[in-house]
């Protein structure tokens, strides 16, 4: 087995367990309670790791703004996605539940098999193009962190709300 066997045969199998563990838990079909620190504290996890691990890749001034691109396509995409979560408020604990969606679920898969093959293209052809291959992966993790991130801050600002609207009715 060559590294390059691991680096074909990794995501798959990552992507493979997964695809399992996310339709195991959809098909649970039980809400779990959300919780309100996690929902804004990751995202500014996720922001910082970004932030240290491009610093640490040194890229170009102008590399930056592509960096941003990926960020700003995530995130749109995220509050897509987060806007596909079901939520709603329990009537007998007044907590927020979160269900997983299925097409939560197909979305997210989706965009993993299009990662897969994009970055795949891209780092076969950075050398081609003159692209620096750290910027691809910048970019693709750039895209992570706004997908995950930001769909956390629509469930944040969606639960608040109907908490909010759960107590005045209450």
């Amino acid at each position: 087995m060559t590294p390059q066997d691991g680096q074909t045969w990794g995501p798959i199998i990552g992507i493979g367990i997964a695809v399992i563990a996310m339709t195991l838990r959809a098909r649970s079909g039980k809400a779990k309670a959300m919780n309100f620190i996690t929902l804004w504290i990751v995202p500014l996890m996720l922001l910082t790791m970004l932030a240290v691990l491009t610093y640490a890749s040194h890229l170009k001034p102008l590399e930056y703004l592509w960096v941003v691109v990926g960020l700003a396509a995530g995130s749109a995409l995220g509050w897509q996605r987060g806007r596909m979560m079901p939520i709603h408020i329990d009537p007998e604990t007044g907590k927020p539940m979160v269900k997983t969606s299925a097409a939560a679920l197909v979305f997210i898969l989706g965009l993993m098999a299009v990662r897969v093959l994009l970055r795949g293209f891209f780092e076969g052809h950075a050398a081609d193009w003159h692209i620096n291959p750290m910027l691809v992966s910048d970019i693709f993790l750039a895209f992570a962190v706004g997908l995950l991130g930001t769909s956390r801050i629509e469930m944040f600002i969606r639960a608040r709300r109907l908490v909010a609207e759960h107590r005045a009715v209450a």
